[in-house]
């Protein structure tokens, strides 16, 4: 892998492998992994036709995620993936329309004091991106889950070149 990817298990892919279900799966561990560590490592999977791949996503800070998910997004490309899951921490606003997006810049709802969230991207050149966002607040060591939230055709930000165009989100 590269400099901000590193490679944590592949499996084949099953018959009846349903995108959607693993996806909420995945979502459902980081939330136990969440309230466990305080913590979500940055985390893909790569879903070809005969294979699941999970990746870990490693950067230091606003200025490297960039270059880490473009990293993604070629090794996507390259092992011909028709999927690709992304689950992050990250910040979390109701603001999506078109001048808070112009106005966006890495680092900017921490800034501003947005909440925190589990994002979860399911997304693909053939698909239509489907984005899973779970708001919660720390209370002393716990982590407090608000409702998720989904969005679908939007196009993120930090995956540009990889599925279809729509509304960017970050």
């Amino acid at each position: 892998m590269g400099e901000y990817l590193k490679s944590g298990w592949s499996v084949p892919r099953s018959q009846d492998f349903d995108l959607k279900d693993f996806a909420l799966g995945v979502l459902e561990i980081a939330k136990e992994n969440l309230q466990r560590d305080g913590e979500l490592v940055s985390t893909a999977f790569l879903v070809t036709d005969k294979q699941l791949q999970c990746l870990s996503i490693a950067f230091a800070d606003h200025e490297q995620k960039p270059a880490a998910y473009r990293e993604l997004v070629k090794a996507a490309q390259e092992a011909g993936a028709s999927a690709l899951i992304t689950c992050n921490d990250a910040y979390w606003s109701t603001k999506a329309g078109s001048e808070d997006v112009e106005g966006y810049y890495p680092g900017k709802l921490a800034a501003e004091g947005a909440r925190e969230c589990i994002m979860l991207t399911v997304s693909g050149p053939g698909i239509q991106t489907w984005c899973v966002d779970v708001p919660y607040v720390r209370s002393g060591k716990k982590i407090e889950f608000s409702k998720a939230t989904e969005s679908f055709g939007q196009a993120v930000g930090f995956l540009q070149g990889w599925a279809q165009d729509g509304v960017r989100v970050q």
